[in-house]
């Protein structure tokens, strides 16, 4: 398995599939699964399980600055790529 060196690959990976293939798998996931509201849209989950303490901190500190918890942990991911060298992606 070939490995790219940058982030980037992650994200433009999806743009390798054949577009037959994508095509067809959009079709079964149109018909098998509900509707994407317009704020997920083009958009990936990215899912961690944490201690009930970060959850609570996360949430009442997100809420406190008028944010939601998914703007948050945006903004968290982009000061992480900063740190690592890398540039920020936005929302």
């Amino acid at each position: 398995m070939s490995r790219k060196g940058s982030l980037l690959s992650l994200r433009d990976r999806d743009s390798t599939i054949p577009s037959a293939v994508a095509t067809s798998e959009s079709k079964v996931a149109a018909t098998d699964s509900k509707p994407v509201a317009p704020s997920r849209q083009g958009k990936k989950a990215m899912t961690g399980y944490f201690s009930p303490e970060m959850s609570f901190a996360m949430h009442m500190t997100a809420r406190k600055h008028g944010m939601s918890l998914q703007d948050a942990m945006a903004d968290a991911f982009n000061d992480w790529l900063r740190k690592m060298g890398e540039s920020p992606v936005g929302k």
